[in-house]
């Protein structure tokens, strides 16, 4: 064998001994000094979980018998000043309505309806102040539905289509909402209060009441004749105010352009401007909320809730909603005097704090 080769050979021997006398652990244990080795990732079996939202649990009981609401489908609608939500839940044995919700103030609205019932059976409304988890009583208020037909004489031989129908109820809660017959002159309200309640109805000049007691969880029937005319027939007796007047609208104008005459003119006369602040929040608000502020800049910042349903046209459930909404967002102030709620735009809102 070339001499050559076996130096080279003895100096391999040489350094792999060399190797093993500096590791003598890895030549005990036999392990591969080129073996890769993995890293487990660390277990996430113990971390801590962090959420924000709040568990709130209703537990559901009727007003009157106080005992619990159980085998019924739920209406939910969540509503707070950052977003809104529907949503339906069965309850069965159990009468607890169990919700996950951020932390944050919220108005909750509870339809609830049992299937073995004609009508609809409960309703709820409560503002609810999240900051912990809760477990809180919630008492169901009765309500029924009403469905009926619109005709334009006593016999019922013509229906109307389009007649605009209005609620008014001796209880102030439930969803009556305004609507209009369909196209077979029939109309169906549900979620009405149990109590008597008035339908008014109207289509053209003519117009026709009924009213119907609304039982729990019944769904009632009833017909509206439109059998009164809102427009005057006489022609004789119109040409008359007519004429009146116009008579007296020129003697308006006659005193107006005197008054004029004598009083001097103002040159820079301006309508009061509102605070750039005011103006922002008016832009962020919906059609009812801007017509319930505006009603109150006109009326010296301030009135009460039932004015506003009167002036404004507001179902009073919408309203309700709509003022609780305001209060949140720090627009208005709600002052609770017996049975009056006094409601006055907030100095902040007016830029005056």
């Amino acid at each position: 064998m070339n001499p050559a080769i076996n130096h080279i050979k003895s100096l391999i021997l040489l350094c792999a001994t060399l190797i093993l006398l500096a590791n003598p652990a890895h030549a005990e244990s036999g392990i591969d000094l080129f073996e890769e080795t993995s890293i487990a990732p660390p277990s996430l079996e113990d971390a801590e979980i962090y959420t924000d939202t709040i568990k709130l649990i209703l537990d559901l009981k009727d007003i009157n018998t106080k005992q619990p609401v159980t085998d019924i489908h739920m209406n939910i609608e969540l509503i707070s000043v950052t977003s809104a939500t529907k949503t339906i839940k069965y309850l069965g044995d159990n009468a607890a309505l169990e919700l996950n919700l951020p932390r944050e103030d919220w108005i909750i609205i509870l339809k609830g309806d049992i299937l073995n019932t004609t009508g609809k059976d409960y309703y709820a409304a409560y503002t609810i102040e999240l900051n912990a988890d809760i477990n809180k009583t919630i008492y169901l208020l009765p309500v029924g539905s009403v469905e009926g037909m619109v005709y334009t004489d006593k016999k019922q031989t013509q229906v109307v289509e389009g007649a605009i129908l209005k609620f008014d109820c001796n209880a102030d809660y439930g969803d009556p909402k305004d609507m209009t017959t369909d196209t077979f002159g029939s109309f169906k309200s549900e979620w009405l209060p149990a109590t008597t309640c008035r339908i008014y109805a109207k289509h053209e000049n003519q117009v026709g009441s009924t009213e119907v007691t609304i039982s729990p969880g019944t769904l009632s029937n009833t017909q509206i004749i439109l059998d009164k005319d809102t427009a005057v027939k006489d022609h004789k007796i119109q040409l008359l105010l007519a004429a009146v007047g116009l008579i007296l609208l020129v003697m308006f104008l006659i005193r107006l352009r005197k008054y004029s005459s004598k009083t001097p003119k103002k040159e820079h006369d301006q309508a009061p401007q509102l605070p750039k602040r005011t103006k922002d929040i008016i832009n962020t608000l919906n059609q009812k909320e801007k017509s319930i502020v505006t009603f109150l800049l006109e009326n010296n910042n301030e009135s009460t809730q039932n004015k506003i349903y009167h002036s404004t046209f507001i179902p009073k459930t919408s309203l309700t909603r709509s003022l609780l909404l305001l209060e949140q967002k720090r627009i208005i102030q709600i002052e609770k005097l017996g049975n009056l709620r006094k409601i006055k735009l907030t100095e902040w809102f007016l830029d005056k704090d």
